[in-house]
């Protein structure tokens, strides 16, 4: 008969983003994600039809709907409050019928129950890559930040605007090419800024930059830049997340052409007034740069994103139809030491999406864990010398089919259960130093969520 043990299962979900991070941060990012242009709305009523009327009467010829490719805003029509009356404005963007590269963004707002138009801003642009509102200037009001494609990949420019009063004016920003942005507060002062992150191109250097908006001048300006790898080819995750109490950045996760990933950190330093990606060293090299496509994410729910490190747990000649697993060392960023932090280390299973957390007291190399061929069963096992010893014990999946048929070992004692598998281990060294216990298995084992695989 199988064991199916009681109690709670300590099953984690690795997640790239948690809720609270995304209410800190806007950002736009090149994806190819996008909607498809609409010729013509869908009939609306209410103040969607009067926002619809206003674009018709604009471009009496015909238009199509332009969607923003990225960001938090993926609607050709946004709303939002712009200057915390507690009453939306609106953002719409499309092309008239007969224009090839012109976009309109038309800022509409609403006096006397009617909607009003503010102001039209027509760009050559190839698309609209992303929009966002944040509070540059610290009053409570939102700017809004707007992202344009050009006909060169990774390659977009920045435009700025605030509304005040029913009129909306431009917000010069110099020339500001990016491949992707993002609004948050870096140093704590109340006000926002926009980070750029741009990808090695011809006409373009890697680096992120800091803008920030000068209330006296009414522009935005570069406050400070660091250089970025320029071997980065997209980036694959950006987290904005707490670095150390009251200091926050941006975690990169970027590609090579080589599919392997580094994990470059973003943030401002406030002793010496600068932007700092101290991961990103010519001379040592990133201590992230890993062949696996694990991304940083918040591990355990702390609020603080973990960067990972990854090597491989030692290969047997014993066993040579089974693979090691990788170790994945979760680290934080000191910004004091600007190190990474070890804080805990997973044996994963990428084919199956769980990982083991490995007991801390067990010692480099003395131990294993193999994946069999097929990647269903990891097993770890005692190293003596460099040899395989005695087995510990044994992580199994299990089609969930053959599981509620009881097609299984006795001996498999289930941890966790979907509607594809069953996940369960073999407990089978229950004495001496590496022996682990019942209850330490369970809760070492946690699935992994595909966005951090």
């Amino acid at each position: 008969m199988r064991r199916i043990l009681t109690g709670k299962s300590n099953i984690k979900t690795i997640a790239a983003l948690c809720l609270a991070v995304c209410l800190l941060l806007g950002g736009c990012h090149f994806s190819g994600i996008g909607e498809n242009d609409m010729l013509r709305p869908p009939r609306t009523t209410g103040d969607e039809a009067e926002i619809e009327n206003l674009i018709s009467k604009t471009a009496p010829s015909g238009y199509t709907l332009k969607y923003p490719k990225s960001g938090n805003h993926r609607s050709a029509i946004v709303t939002a409050d712009l200057d915390g009356d507690d009453i939306d404005e609106a953002v719409a963007f499309f092309r008239e019928k007969e224009s090839v590269t012109g976009v309109h963004m038309l800022i509409m707002y609403k006096a006397d129950n009617t909607w009003k138009i503010s102001s039209d801003f027509e760009t050559e642009t190839a698309d609209v890559d992303c929009i966002e509102f944040t509070n540059l200037d610290g009053k409570g009001s939102q700017e809004i930040v707007v992202g344009y494609a050009t006909f060169t990949p990774n390659v977009n420019f920045l435009t700025c605007y605030r509304y005040e009063r029913g009129s909306t004016s431009t917000i010069q920003t110099g020339s500001s090419n990016y491949s992707a942005f993002y609004c948050g507060n870096l140093d704590s002062s109340g006000k926002s800024k926009v980070i750029t992150l741009t990808i090695f191109s011809p006409d373009n250097e890697a680096k992120a930059a800091m803008l920030e908006y000068d209330e006296e001048k009414e522009t935005v300006f570069t406050k400070s830049s660091v250089s970025m790898d320029p071997n980065v080819i997209k980036f694959k995750n950006v987290t904005f997340s707490d670095l150390n109490q009251n200091i926050k950045g941006i975690v990169v996760d970027g590609a090579y052409t080589s599919d392997e990933t580094t994990t470059q950190v973003i943030y401002f330093n406030k002793q010496l007034d600068v932007l700092r990606n101290p991961l990103n060293s010519e001379k040592s090299g990133n201590p992230t740069k890993r062949s696996s496509s694990v991304i940083s994410a918040d591990t355990d729910n702390d609020m603080y994103v973990e960067i990972p490190t990854v090597k491989s747990l030692p290969e047997v000649k014993e066993q040579e139809k089974s693979v090691a697993a990788d170790c994945v060392t979760w680290n934080t960023f000191d910004t004091n030491t600007e190190k990474l932090s070890p804080k805990k280390k997973v044996a994963v299973n990428y084919g199956y999406s769980y990982s083991i957390k490995l007991n801390d007291e067990w010692k480099q190399d003395s131990f294993t864990a193999l994946n069999s061929d097929n990647g269903k069963v990891m097993t770890f096992y005692r190293l003596e010398k460099g040899k395989l010893g005695s087995k510990l014990f044994e992580i199994k999946v299990i089609e969930i089919s053959d599981w509620d048929q009881a097609k299984s070992d006795e001996n498999d004692a289930l941890i966790y259960k979907d509607t594809r598998y069953a996940y369960t281990f073999n407990n089978i060294e229950t004495k001496g130093d590496y022996a682990q216990t019942d209850d330490q298995i369970k809760t070492a084992f946690s699935v992994l969520n595909e966005v951090a695989v």
